[in-house]
């Protein structure tokens, strides 16, 4: 495994392709506050040693892990990517509340019903991708995940890879329909348009938790239309705006111009309203500006257009044309018109500065356009002398430069001049004269009525900005409204996290407690497992000396018998050399009586030939006592040899007896030394079992240790993890109590602002009223004007019409901002109750704060007891721990010395096994040599029978012949001599073939029985050496039972 740089400070830790096979290898614990932990690409089998409570990212794809476990302590997870694993079914998730993606693609899922554990507001996962998998039911999927209620995007297919409920028609439909909560399944949402499901903001660890406010641009789309704030002045704008374009026909090009400059300010995409104002309001503000655009154009083309039917409009070509919208005041003074005050609104919207002078340069301009009107009339009256004294009409040039509108006075005098006296034109110079008197006072009249419409108009724009201003306050303690309700709440949620995480402290105590109960259960249950181990090792090294003090028994009773055995062999040896000494002495005993024969024959024929002869009586009775005499001796002989072969066949029967017998000892010494060595081997395998099985047990507790040690650690630093959140908690309980008494504070400013905002309120309906009597003021001067117009002609009630018809439309505007005032007025009363209870919350907040303070410190006190009797009871384990360490290392020391002892004896074993196995091998073949002697041995006395009994025919034979020679001695002595001579002869030659034959066959007897002493001494001796190895094994086993007995008490 490859080496890390560990930075104890980092949130991250990346071990990638590190060739991880355990979750122990990972150094998890020496990070303090780790966050990301990505594992892809390891061996992994299972899920372990995760003990970190701040970890939110977690990766262990292509891993080999079979099943979900071990993840319950991660109560912050909120990504988890388990891909690419060998998992089977969905478990293991139950503490996973704040998990909000999961990966679970390209497994061997078929059963996911571990989601019904995941039912509830609780959890929070919304992300589930299961592509690459089983899953066959579209019921089992429906049932498992309806419980989800944050689930809004489910992954069964994608990039091709998908589940066998895939292929069931109708599955996404039904799925869709029975899980209402699910938004989008496989990249589809509930529209039938697909989805970008690549989330890459998803895949950057440290913009989980703003996922939910960073929306896709698609979701502007599925916004709701937010409800106008002024909807009857909308519906007034409207009905307006339809009028406008019915009257756009009439109205002018200064008119047409001027729209357009203000849509194309409008569209400039730099020009944005001054402030942070909200949308509505900068839509309401860019509607009212075009109203009163519209409102001003309307009137400049009514004006106008009245001008044009009371007024002649002669001018000039290099004259400057007359602006309709400006006239002389009644004081003299010129008055902006309704255009410059649509300039002035556009710069007011920014300063109200350049008002005065936008008036001035108004007045400026006004001083020279009434001159240019009495330049008109000069010019008008030339105009008609010229027609009165040539009477003819006026010019080409003239007509194209004056457009005398139809109903207009000047055309009069024009029709009088062409046919009437100079009577008549008197007449009309008087009616013209009244006539400029009349529109003088008309302009006058006019010109003050501009000039309160104005008045009227800033009015009503302050008003309008009051109201915006307004609108913004309001706007802003709604805002504030929703930060305290906001922080309420979470002020809430911290209680609630607060006693959870004291809940949760309290079940760690008491899962410690139980845990140290279980630990010290444990302990227990190891020492009695020590002391049965014990007790156990006594029983092993009694029966050890047991199996010692048999065996030397066995050993010497072995010992005893074999010395029997040399025994019985050398008196067997004995036996054979004094067998073959009487043997050497018959032999040479038969050939001293061959040679006394021959020479008392010689003597005999050397008396007979000095005596008597044959056939006379003394020869034959001498003959008859010398043959009497050797037939005695013969028979006495005969009777020796005879009871000499008995003795020998006895003696060699008794050998042959005693030879079996010392085989069927050895065999029997045999079968008990083999009998004895299973014993042996039994007992060295039982002893091998025990062995192994107290290594198991030592193994078992140095593992109880190592756990024990590993448990201890954890919960030092589980203490320590405590204490520091205890702390951090403490801190934070700080932080939020003076983040509280400030936000009292700031409500408590916010409630001096409400109590301003009220005398303001007050201030704005005594303003209001003052207006409304402004505005009953004007309706009474429209009526005047009215009355005074309806004089005028027909023309101007079309314009009274108009301009009534806006009048109510403004007034309208004005109930429906009383109306919305009542509205703020009420949503005003309806804030500063909510501000009361929100200042009643902070205060119940508060007491629960000290409450929980208290409460805290109770804990924190209990914590503190506890810790220090864990910490007594760690220490008297710690020093039972070492204990029991010195006692593990001393076993382990002599469990190693065992081992190599037990490596020892099995090779010894395997050794003596295979001596056993050729021992077995010789022994068989030794006693096949031995059947085949015993054969050899019987076919032997079969030919000494055989050769006996031909032997006794044969001397019966000669004995009869010697009775036949004797009778015929008298008559044939040479024939008896020659036949004597021939039967000596043949009778030497058959002994001493017999002679021979029994010399080779006594050679190879003797041979035989050499070869087999041999092999005795050799089996002996293999015996003898075998028993001196087992000795010295057993002398060896009895010094280690000794050493173990020395070293277990």
């Amino acid at each position: 495994m490859t080496s890390f740089g560990i930075d104890v400070d980092s949130e991250e830790l990346c071990m990638i392709d590190s060739g991880l096979q355990s979750l122990s290898d990972v150094p998890i614990r020496q990070y303090n506050n780790l966050k990301v932990l990505n594992l892809h690409c390891n061996f992994l089998r299972r899920i372990e040693n995760l003990q970190l409570r701040s970890l939110l990212h977690l990766d262990l794809s292509s891993n080999q892990i079979e099943r979900i476990e071990g993840l319950d302590s991660l109560s912050n997870l909120r990504t988890l990517n388990l891909a690419c694993n060998q998992i089977t079914t969905v478990q293991g998730l139950d503490g996973l509340r704040a998990l909000v993606k999961l990966n679970l693609s390209y497994n061997h899922i078929t059963d996911i019903s571990g989601f019904h554990r995941l039912q509830g507001r609780d959890y929070k996962l919304s992300y589930v991708e299961l592509q690459g998998n089983r899953i066959q039911s579209v019921q089992h999927v429906i049932a498992s995940l309806r419980g989800c209620l944050n689930l809004r995007r489910l992954t069964l297919a994608q990039d091709g890879s998908d589940n066998p409920v895939c292929q069931i028609p109708g599955s996404w439909s039904s799925i869709m329909s029975a899980v209402p909560q699910l938004q989008i399944l496989d990249g589809v949402n509930r529209d039938g348009t697909p989805v970008q499901t690549a989330d890459i903001l998803a895949d950057i660890p440290g913009l989980d938790q703003y996922m939910e406010f960073l929306l896709p641009s698609s979701s502007n789309s599925d916004m709701d239309p937010v409800a106008l704030a002024t909807p009857h002045i909308d519906e007034a704008l409207e009905k307006f705006k339809e009028r406008a374009v019915m009257s756009t026909t009439e109205v002018s090009t200064t008119s047409t111009t001027t729209d357009q400059e203000t849509a194309e300010r409008e569209r400039q995409p730099g020009r944005l309203p001054s402030g942070n104002r909200s949308p509505i309001g900068s839509r309401l503000s860019i509607d009212h500006e075009l109203r009163l655009e519209k409102l001003e154009h309307q009137l400049a083309q009514v004006l106008y257009g009245g001008k044009s039917t009371r007024s002649p409009k002669v001018t000039s070509p290099r004259a400057p044309k007359v602006s309709p919208l400006r006239s002389r005041s009644p004081q003299g003074g010129s008055k902006t018109t309704r255009l410059v005050a649509k300039r002035d609104v556009d710069q007011t919207d920014e300063s109200d500065s350049e008002g005065p002078k936008a008036a001035g340069k108004s007045r400026r301009s006004r001083k020279t356009k009434i001159p240019s009107y009495q330049r008109a009339t000069v010019a008008s009256r030339e105009r008609e002398r010229k027609s009165q004294s040539s009477g003819v009409s006026s010019s080409p040039s003239g007509e194209d430069h004056t457009q005398p509108a139809p109903g207009s006075p000047v055309s009069g005098p024009r029709v009088l001049s062409q046919g009437e006296a100079p009577t008549a034109y008197a007449a009309d110079r008087q009616l013209k004269s009244e006539i400029e008197a009349t529109y003088v006072q008309l302009m006058q009249e006019l010109e003050g009525e501009r000039e309160r419409r104005w008045k009227a108009e800033q009015a009503t724009k302050k008003l309008v900005d009051h109201i915006q201003s307004m609108r913004t306050k309001a706007k802003e303690d709604h805002d504030l409204q929703d930060v305290a309700i906001q922080a309420t709440t979470r002020l809430k949620q911290a209680l609630t996290n607060e006693r959870e995480a004291k809940l949760r402290l309290k079940e760690e105590v008491d899962s410690l407690k139980h845990q140290v109960k279980v630990m010290t259960e444990k302990l227990e249950a190891a020492e009695e497992g020590e002391n049965r181990q014990h007790q156990a090792l006594k029983a092993m090294e009694q029966t050890a000396a047991r199996a010692e003090t048999e065996h030397i028994q066995q050993q010497a009773h072995e010992v005893k018998k074999t010395q029997e055995a040399l025994a019985r062999a050398a008196a067997a040896n004995r036996e054979v050399d004094l067998l073959k000494n009487s043997v050497k002495t018959l032999k040479s005993q038969v050939h001293s009586l061959q040679e006394l024969v021959a020479n008392r024959e010689q003597e005999h024929r050397k008396v007979l030939q000095g005596k008597f002869d044959l056939n006379s009586k003394e020869m034959q009775d001498a003959i008859a006592r010398e043959v009497s005499t050797i037939r005695e001796q013969h028979s006495t002989q005969l009777q020796i040899q005879q009871e000499k072969m008995d003795t020998l066949m006895k003696q060699y029967t008794e050998l042959e007896d005693e030879f079996r017998m010392a085989l069927q000892i050895e065999s029997d010494r045999f079968r008990e030394l083999q009998a004895a060595f299973q014993k042996n081997s039994r007992e060295a395998a039982e002893n091998t079992q025990a062995l192994l099985v107290a290594q198991k047990k030592d193994e078992t507790q140095t593992q109880m240790i190592a756990d024990l040690t590993a448990l201890v650690k954890e919960q030092k630093g589980r203490l320590t993890e405590l204490s520091k959140s205890r702390q951090e908690q403490l801190r934070e309980l700080r932080e939020r109590n003076l983040t509280l008494e400030g936000q009292v504070e700031d409500a408590r400013k916010k409630m001096v602002q409400l109590e301003l905002l009220k005398q303001e309120r007050t201030k704005m309906q005594s303003q209001l009223q003052a207006q409304e009597s402004v505005i009953e003021g004007l309706k009474a001067e429209r009526k005047l004007w009215g009355q005074e117009l309806a004089q005028q002609g027909s023309a101007l009630a079309q314009d009274r019409g108009r301009l009534e018809a806006k009048i109510e439309a403004l007034t309208s505007e004005v109930s429906s901002l009383k109306k919305q005032l009542d509205r703020e007025v009420d949503a005003l009363k309806i804030k500063s109750k909510m501000l009361d209870d929100q200042t009643e919350t902070i205060r119940k907040l508060k007491d629960a704060l000290v409450e929980r303070d208290e409460e805290i410190k109770r804990a924190r006190d209990e914590g503190l007891k506890i810790q220090k009797d864990l910490e007594s009871q760690l220490t008297s384990e710690t020093s039972v721990n070492q204990d029991l360490q010195e006692k593990v290392d001393k076993l382990t020391e002599r469990k190693e010395e065992l081992k190599q002892q037990v490596a020892d004896l099995t090779d010894e074993l395997e050794e003596s096994k295979k001596a056993h196995s050729i021992l077995n091998k010789r022994w068989k073949e030794k006693s096949e040599v031995i059947g085949q002697l015993e054969k050899q041995v019987r076919q032997m006395k079969d030919v000494w029978e055989n050769n006996e009994k031909k032997l006794t025919e044969e001397r019966d034979k000669a004995i009869q012949g010697a009775s036949a020679a004797v009778e015929r001695m008298k008559t044939m002595d040479d024939a008896f001599r020659a036949q004597l001579d021939q039967k000596e002869q043949a009778h030497r030659e058959q002994m001493e073939k017999l002679e021979a034959e029994k010399q080779v066959e006594l050679g190879e007897a003797q041979q035989r029985v050499m070869q087999v002493e041999e092999e005795m001494r050799q089996l002996l001796r293999e015996t003898e050496n075998n028993k001196k190895m087992m000795e010295e094994k057993i002398r060896k086993m009895s010094q280690v039972f000794g050493d173990l007995q020395k070293d277990l008490l």
